[in-house]
């Protein structure tokens, strides 16, 4: 649906460099990245809104040559909404259909079908748009969009000026709408649960280059540089070396300061290379010592030392010390977890560092 094959632009010193994007039909591929990483003018190029000087563009298996797509029906919904001013909510939704001179019954089929999808039955006869929260303009924003039954739909930030439950709420909608509809989204964010939440694949995208592609498991658990490592919030990254490597068991060990860890093995990695370890703060398990231990985590196990506990929404953050490593470890428990193993400050621990959860990162 979406092909883009090395495109270059410059935009004053700031450049796009070589990006490369497939995107299928009926997929949610969201593009994920710092502010000021070029997320925006990717894709407006990817629009025809800019150009761009080297690479190749196709949308719908149409060439875009910077000019506003007209060959194929694509929707835009920009970081501020665009929603027309002077026009009624019922008026704007139905913009698309009055130029395109829509069949008047067919406006109103799709006009019904629309706000039942996004619950805006209730919003349709205000006069104005000024009238209406943010989260309903985003609605009105989305329902104008979704009106031409466009092939692609094209989100810039969609939810970034929502309060968190209004977002939630529409994070669920828009998975509904896809459903439903069968539309191809490619959406631009910087907020990580979003693009979890909703991306069958995404990009990670830093100064105008893609670091990474693949589905949001293979992001958790295969992060393919440093960068995107820290860029996730993969907390836990401590300098290592790979001791052995024992292919037919597909496992190896590697030393991290005093430690050793047994990991599964990677290609090409060879005894004596220099890596960084990662390990997710979900994935250090700290093992209760009235249970049997699972076998997920009956190695890579250290006596460890609470230092820090921080409260967050739906558990606590624990830095532990391990002997043997230069960094504390952070780990992620439940509220439930927390209480239930009543860990204090001082608390000693057992923890693991799963080893079927270790990533290893070429330094």
């Amino acid at each position: 649906m979406i092909k883009v094959t090395g495109a270059c632009a410059s935009f004053g010193s700031f450049k796009l460099d070589d990006v490369h994007l497939d995107v299928a039909e009926g997929e949610h591929f969201v593009l994920l990245g710092p502010s000021g990483a070029g997320k925006t003018l990717l894709t407006e190029i990817m629009l025809g809104l800019r150009r761009y000087s080297r690479g190749d563009i196709l949308v719908g298996g149409h060439r875009v040559r910077g000019e506003p797509l007209d060959s194929i029906t694509v929707s835009y919904v920009p970081q501020d909404l665009a929603v027309f001013p002077h026009l009624s909510v019922r008026d704007n939704i139905t913009f698309g259909g009055r130029v395109r001179r829509m069949d008047g019954g067919l406006v109103g089929s799709k006009l019904e079908e629309l706000s039942a999808l996004l619950n805006i039955g209730s919003i349709l006869d205000r006069r104005s748009p000024a009238t209406l929260s943010m989260g309903e303009k985003q609605r009105v924003a989305l329902a104008r969009a979704l009106f031409v039954e466009p092939r692609v739909l094209f989100l810039d930030e969609p939810f970034s000026s929502l309060d968190y439950y209004i977002k939630r709420q529409l994070m669920e909608k828009l998975r509904e709408i896809k459903d439903v509809l069968s539309v191809t989204i490619f959406q631009v964010t910087h907020d990580h649960e979003e693009a979890f939440m909703l991306a069958d694949r995404m990009a990670v995208m830093f100064d105008g280059r893609i670091a990474q592609v693949g589905t949001p498991s293979e992001f958790q658990t295969r992060p393919a540089t440093l960068e995107v490592a820290r860029f996730l919030l993969a907390q836990n990254i401590f300098e290592a070396e790979v001791e052995q490597v024992d292919p037919a068991a597909r496992t190896m060990l590697t030393r991290v300061g005093d430690l050793r860890l047994a990991a599964a093995a990677f290609d090409n990695f060879a005894p004596g290379q220099k890596v960084h370890a990662v390990i997710r703060p979900e994935e250090v398990h700290i093992i209760r010592p009235d249970r049997p231990l699972g076998p997920k985590v009956q190695e890579n196990l250290f006596e460890a030392r609470i230092q820090k506990r921080i409260r967050t929404p739906g558990g606590y953050v624990l830095i532990a010390r391990i002997d043997g490593l230069e960094r504390p470890v952070e780990i992620h428990v439940s509220n439930c977890a927390f209480d239930d193993m009543g860990l204090g400050t001082t608390s000693k621990v057992r923890v693991s560092l799963k080893a079927e959860s270790l990533w290893f990162i070429p330094r």
